[in-house]
């Protein structure tokens, strides 16, 4: 990197280590952000001065991982969004094999997928399909509110990083049924995180129900969210509920016992 252990002395730091584990905070922030941020904010979310901050992002914006908008604010560029969404996400055969039987038990659309910013990634579908014009598979993206999956991924995250997430920017309504405001979707969330799973009846597409649950590894920490979903009306919310929702726990904890 452009950064070189020189530069950085002057402010404190700890060698190449405490470089890299800088730079890679600072891609956090970037990329974890619906917005593109300003050097300032950025310089008070990783406690460094704008000089060190700004010597940082000018090598990011070098190698292509960052783009600056005309405001001068930073952003996750194409190329760092597609290594985001690399298999490092992905999963393995026996975890694909554990969805698949999943798929056939509830006679459900299964999907794995992890929170970017106000998205879902999706990593892992089957079988394959499309929801509101989106074809559905590996790298799709669909609006983290309005889903099953979305609200799973959101409730793990805390209150205080969701009204981050959407400061200055409502949830956008969908449907109906879509929940369109900040404040309704702290209380969907505070309900979720109390019950331990996320329900979805039409807010992304008419006709569409969807339930997720947490997919935790062995050391505890949230790996996925793993979510089914049927439409056309083919099963109603409360069964969802009664006879899908304890499979994806039963999955969730199998799946969680194959990663690391």
């Amino acid at each position: 990197m452009i950064v070189s252990q020189n530069e950085t002395e002057g402010d404190g730091v700890d060698g190449p280590l405490r470089t890299v584990e800088r730079t890679m905070n600072l891609l956090w922030q970037i990329g974890q952000s619906a917005e593109p941020l300003t050097l300032a904010e950025l310089s008070r979310r990783l406690g460094l001065g704008k000089a060190t901050v700004r010597r940082f992002l000018l090598s990011l914006e070098e190698l292509g991982y960052v783009e600056r908008d005309a405001k001068g604010s930073y952003a996750a560029s194409a190329r760092l969004e597609r290594l985001a969404q690399r298999p490092a996400t992905g999963v393995g055969p026996a975890v694909a094999a554990a969805l698949r039987d999943l798929a056939a038990e509830t006679h459900t659309a299964i999907s794995l997928g992890v929170l970017r910013g106000r998205e879902v990634l999706y990593v892992w579908r089957d079988p394959p399909g499309s929801v509101a014009g989106v074809a559905l598979g590996e790298g799709a993206r669909l609006p983290a509110h309005a889903t099953a999956i979305g609200k799973m991924l959101l409730s793990q995250i805390g209150q205080d990083a969701v009204e981050e997430l959407y400061q200055g920017q409502a949830p956008r309504a969908l449907t109906a049924r879509t929940i369109s405001s900040v404040a309704l979707l702290q209380g969907a969330l505070q309900e979720i995180r109390r019950q331990g799973w996320a329900l979805s009846d039409g807010e992304l597409e008419e006709g569409l129900t969807a339930a997720a649950v947490p997919v935790y590894d062995r050391g505890g920490t949230l790996r996925w969210a793993l979510n089914a979903s049927s439409s056309g009306h083919r099963m109603a919310p409360a069964t969802f509920a009664t006879d899908v929702v304890p499979a994806l726990l039963r999955a969730a904890s199998r799946i969680g016992a194959l990663e690391g």
